[in-house]
């Protein structure tokens, strides 16, 4: 009892006011160099939209490096304790700590996990506990989605990693993207196939780098034999995934209505 007194009374005699002002000042400049960090990497991703994956994945890092830096330089260089209170100091809160804090500590090292051995990155498009988005941040505790209905999803880390991840497009700024058609039996199903691939090729969103894939297939839906036609095709940016499932709806169902082949007149080409 008599160790733990000199050890908080030794704690008191070097925090004071100036220390802790020095400290104060040092976190602010810290947040003042990450909003200019964060300000420059979002005007290099408007200036080189190439390079945004890029860009935003090393911000992560660099938070972690200034953070850890404010941290030590204020307890080795501003604080300076004896090596003895410190000891004193870490086994008499250690146990208090580790009881409030298991939840966060468990989400803050499984955030160190998905740094270190990524199944995601910011960037990428992925389903996490059941919601589909772009991880706009990745923070140690924390991943931070936006769904394509513009709402933000904070998913802890522990979840991530006890649960499988899905992750569309793995670090590249592409994605692939599946749509599905469904015609009558009696429709040519070259023609179909050869106008789905063309109306796919003239999107200003397709990735023409990366191949166009359409695939014929049929089912049997309520009383009636169908055929599908499946278009996989890679958009060029994965936040204009929306946008390119629509834009090939619209091209390819035009497509398919200016040949008639919802008229019920259609037969096959032999």
């Amino acid at each position: 009892m008599e160790d733990s007194r000199k050890a908080l009374q030794a704690f008191l005699d070097i925090i004071s006011f100036d220390r802790i002002i020095s400290i104060l000042l040092l976190c602010l400049m810290a947040w003042l160099l990450l909003v200019l960090i964060q300000f420059c990497l979002n005007q290099l991703n408007k200036a080189l939209p190439k390079y945004r994956l890029i860009w935003n994945r090393s911000y992560p890092f660099v938070r972690l490096f200034v953070w850890l830096s404010v941290i030590v330089y204020s307890i080795v260089g501003i604080i300076d304790p004896h090596e003895n209170l410190i000891l004193a100091v870490v086994g008499s809160i250690s146990i208090v700590v580790g009881l409030a804090t298991q939840e966060p500590a468990k989400n803050m090292i499984a955030g160190f996990i998905i740094m270190i051995n990524p199944p995601y990155r910011v960037g990428d498009m992925v389903t996490l506990s059941g919601h589909y988005g772009e991880v706009i941040k990745l923070e140690w505790s924390v991943t931070w989605l936006r769904t394509f209905d513009d709402n933000t999803v904070m998913i802890p880390n522990a979840e991530a990693l006890k649960t499988a991840v899905s992750n569309a497009n793995s670090g590249a700024l592409d994605e692939m993207v599946v749509v599905k058609f469904t015609l009558p039996m009696l429709v040519d199903h070259k023609k179909a196939i050869a106008l789905a691939r063309e109306a796919t090729q003239c999107s200003p969103y397709t990735f023409l780098n990366k191949p166009i894939i359409v695939n014929l297939g049929n089912e049997y839906d309520l009383g009636e034999f169908l055929q599908t036609i499946t278009v996989k095709a890679y958009v060029m940016d994965v936040r204009l995934e929306k946008k390119f499932m629509s834009d090939i709806n619209i091209r390819v169902l035009s497509a398919f209505k200016k040949a008639r082949f919802y008229d019920g007149q259609q037969t096959p080409t032999h």
